[in-house]
């Protein structure tokens, strides 16, 4: 059975908003999947949302605003993007 996160678990870690917290583990279990797809791996027992909230309370993401890679300003448009610590 997946464990279940509060809304205070994730928001005490890194001092980020609920909002913040749910637009985050949104984009890493996107990102999950996506190299779970390309690399052929089943589906484990946990599922990818539960990794991605893990990974949010043991401090492995972390929310940054900034420009991406291609130069386009994130900020501005108030996006959030994860990366890795």
């Amino acid at each position: 059975m997946s464990k279940v996160y509060f809304t205070e678990e994730l928001t005490d870690e890194e001092g980020i908003n609920p909002y913040e917290a749910v637009l985050l583990a949104s984009r890493e279990s996107r990102r999950l999947n996506k190299i779970r797809l390309v690399a052929g791996v089943p589906e484990g027992e946990e599922k990818i949302t539960s990794i991605a909230l893990g990974r949010i309370v043991d401090e492995k993401i972390r929310v940054t605003y900034g420009s991406d890679a291609d130069g386009d300003n994130d900020a501005a448009a108030g996006k959030t993007n994860s990366s890795r610590r």
